[in-house]
């Protein structure tokens, strides 16, 4: 059964004409076929689109989809709707470009040299995660070696798609010794990271934070949206409180001029980190699976990022919806968030 989760019950009787309506990832994958609550999320869908409402889903939709195991699935769901794509260049843009009839071609395309790209970026992640000692039984080398495998995969692929490219044989020279050298430099990088001093830092500082924070997380919990971000900053320590105040100031998103891409992510991953919402997947059961959520959550301020465009966000997770509307009160996002509740 599909509901709305909310202690002040959120109307859809705002969607007016032309209204972009973001949503979340968990809203696709329940409108694929054979899930429960696909029909009654149709349902609705249609009635939001009756009154005027515009589905929109971003790259990160994307990724996603293309990284489940049956992508075409998704592109049946984002084309049945419809959902139009939605693209930016800056944050601080004021209009994004939207299309329709593109889920085949993106979802469905062969890997290229942006896909494991992607992946690397994404992979670089797993320093932080190993740094929150959530990872099991891995060392520095190792998680460097991982990392350093995945590099040479991105240059490797760079570097088949200029030879199969239009280039002539001297510039196909010239860009296979750049990369190797700018290949050679990452991998320098990475291998000379002080994985372990960042770790015993970052371990430090978050057993101090949860000496700050309530013993019981249903208490945390109980914090209004409205100030959930100020408490949490005040339980830092003086140093990172400062710091963190000073990146992320209150209100930050109200100005156009002042937005920057990846603000509202990080500042997303910041608070996830911090505990103001928690997942016992990204330090429990095998690796693969720990690095899965731990990147899913990365994801998820990603999408809150993205829906700060839109005048609604609708998810069925819990903790997305915690996480944004707590963001969008510190940082004076207008985008309504609505958690749907399916049984």
């Amino acid at each position: 059964m599909l509901s709305i989760n909310d202690n002040k019950p959120h109307s859809f009787d705002e969607i007016s004409e032309k209204m972009l309506v973001y949503l979340d990832q968990n809203i696709l994958s329940n409108l694929r076929d054979g899930k429960s609550a696909r029909g009654e999320l149709a349902g609705l869908m249609k009635s939001l689109a009756e009154k005027g409402a515009v589905f929109v889903y971003s790259t990160t939709h994307v990724d996603e989809c293309r990284s489940s195991n049956f992508p075409e699935t998704f592109v049946d769901v984002l084309e049945g709707i419809p959902v139009h794509f939605m693209e930016t260049e800056n944050a601080s843009d004021e209009q994004s470009i939207l299309s329709l009839g593109r889920a085949q071609e993106m979802l469905m395309e062969p890997e290229d040299t942006s896909h494991y790209a992607k992946r690397l970026m994404e992979d670089c992640l797993r320093v932080w995660h190993f740094a929150s000692g959530w990872l099991n039984n891995i060392e520095a080398v190792e998680l460097k070696n991982e990392i350093v495998s995945e590099i040479n995969k991105f240059w490797e692929s760079l570097r088949q798609e200029v030879n199969s490219g239009l280039l002539d044989d001297r510039s196909r020279r010239k860009v296979r010794f750049v990369s190797h050298l700018a290949q050679d430099n990452m991998v320098d990088d990475v291998k000379n990271w002080p994985v372990d001093q960042l770790a015993k830092e970052l371990i430090e500082e978050i057993a101090e934070l949860k000496n700050r924070l309530p013993e019981n997380y249903a208490q945390l919990d109980e914090v209004p949206d409205e100030k959930a971000v100020s408490f949490m900053f005040s339980c830092l320590s003086c140093k990172s409180k400062e710091e963190v105040e000073e990146r992320y100031p209150k209100g930050f998103w109200k100005t156009i001029e002042n937005r920057n891409a990846g603000d509202l992510t990080g500042l997303a991953f910041l608070l996830f980190m911090s505990g103001l919402v928690r997942d016992k997947r990204v330090y429990t059961k095998s690796n693969n699976r720990r690095i899965q959520y731990f990147r899913a959550q990365f994801r998820d301020g990603m999408h809150i990022e993205n829906a700060a465009r839109c005048a609604v966000f609708i998810t069925t997770d819990k903790g997305a919806t915690r996480l944004s509307r707590s963001i969008y009160a510190y940082a004076g996002v207008k985008t309504k968030v609505v958690h749907l509740k399916i049984d």
